[in-house]
């Protein structure tokens, strides 16, 4: 099981600018763990959809987060078919949403 850099709402914001950045395949090393535990965007998009449970569960259910994991999905579509652009236009969408629920 992946173990991701997040524990609350807030860590994860920063998880999804941290993928947003680095997706779909310039993810740093992570020298200390092996090959298979390495980053990839399935790994990433993984993380992204745990990050949406735990902010679920953390705030509730909420219209935002529903719209956040549409726009995840999307994301992940386009990088998958190889559509770099859209995949950064549309997880900067959904991290934006994100912004604007408060988190302290």
């Amino acid at each position: 099981m992946a173990v991701f850099p997040f524990n609350d709402l807030h860590g994860f914001k920063d998880y999804v600018g941290f993928v947003r950045i680095c997706a779909p395949d310039d993810f740093p090393d992570r020298e200390w763990l092996p090959a298979d535990e390495q980053w990839t965007l399935d790994l990433a998009f993984q993380g992204l959809r745990e990050g949406h449970a735990l902010a679920v569960k953390e705030k509730g259910p909420r219209p935002q987060f529903d719209e956040f994991q549409k726009l995840v999905d999307e994301a992940y579509g386009f990088y998958r078919s190889g559509n770099m652009k859209d995949g950064f236009r549309t997880l900067d969408k959904a991290q934006k949403i994100l912004k604007r629920i408060r988190t302290q």
